[in-house]
């Protein structure tokens, strides 16, 4: 699933292609919803979290949510797959397309700022390249945790925009096993500061690319070839020459270095 660097490009890639334009037509199976978009500008182009926002005129907003592989780009024609939900017209013979083959991905429009019909989006953290990700507030929510702090940097609310890929590369760079539940203040400032140092980097690199994912102008993000421990199940650890061990944890598949990141007696998911 495309995670905050990744979204992150394609709003930077579409932005300068799509924002100030008109939308003339609608079209695709996702299409008949957004009616009331038809005449409008789409008047700019923002990302919370792992959401892309358009604000479109003045009164509604479009909320899309890539899903597990979904695309988005600007295109002179339709792609030739099967799996185009909605392509909109914009003027100037500019169309903004989202495919998306195993349809997880969701568009909504709703009355601009209204986020009722999307509780993650109601509820999510601040951001981690803002000042607004403060560390004391950081501490104070993973203080309240009760879940593995890899489930509590993938529920959104502590922070926004992270998901399998970063938790398990934040948490390796901060040494810290992805199974702990509590963190002392010392561990918590060094995690702090990993999430803003992955996630800027990631961003500069245009995020990390596999087979589903591409950015809004279809070239792979390059961070892939930084990664640390995510799909490294086997191989060596850059830091300390561990294995990569891989377990599952909350139903995920999660990467870590067991001599990096040592287990507690709390870990008892091991």
């Amino acid at each position: 699933m495309p995670e905050l660097p990744e979204v992150e490009t394609v709003r930077r890639d579409l932005a300068r292609t799509i924002v100030g334009k008109r939308v003339v037509k609608i079209d695709g199976p996702a299409s008949k919803p957004l009616s009331r978009m038809r005449g409008l500008v789409l008047v700019n182009l923002r990302r919370r979290g792992k959401y892309l926002l358009a604000k479109m005129g003045d009164e509604l907003e479009l909320i899309i949510h890539l899903g597990m592989s979904g695309r988005l780009l600007a295109a002179a024609e339709v792609p030739r797959t099967s799996h185009v939900r909605l392509v909109i017209h914009l003027e100037g013979g500019v169309l903004l397309v989202f495919v998306d083959r195993r349809r997880f991905g969701r568009v909504t429009l709703v009355t601009a700022g209204d986020y009722r019909s999307s509780p993650t989006l109601m509820r999510m953290g601040p951001e981690p390249l803002t000042d607004a990700f403060n560390r004391a507030a950081f501490e104070r929510q993973i203080a309240g945790a009760r879940t593995p702090i890899k489930a509590t940097l993938l529920n959104q609310r502590a922070v926004a925009g992270i998901g399998n890929i970063y938790a398990d590369e934040t948490l390796h760079r901060a040494l810290i096993h992805p199974a702990r539940r509590e963190l002392t203040s010392a561990e918590v400032g060094r995690l702090h500061k990993s999430i803003r140092t992955v996630l800027a980097a990631a961003v500069r690199h245009r995020g990390t690319s596999f087979s589903l994912h591409r950015d809004g102008l279809l070239p792979a993000g390059s961070f892939g070839r930084h990664l640390r421990v995510f799909q490294r199940e086997g191989v060596p650890c850059l830091s300390c020459g561990t294995s990569v061990a891989k377990i599952r944890l909350g139903g995920r598949s999660t990467y870590y270095c067991p001599g990096c990141q040592v287990p507690t007696t709390e870990c008892n998911v091991l």
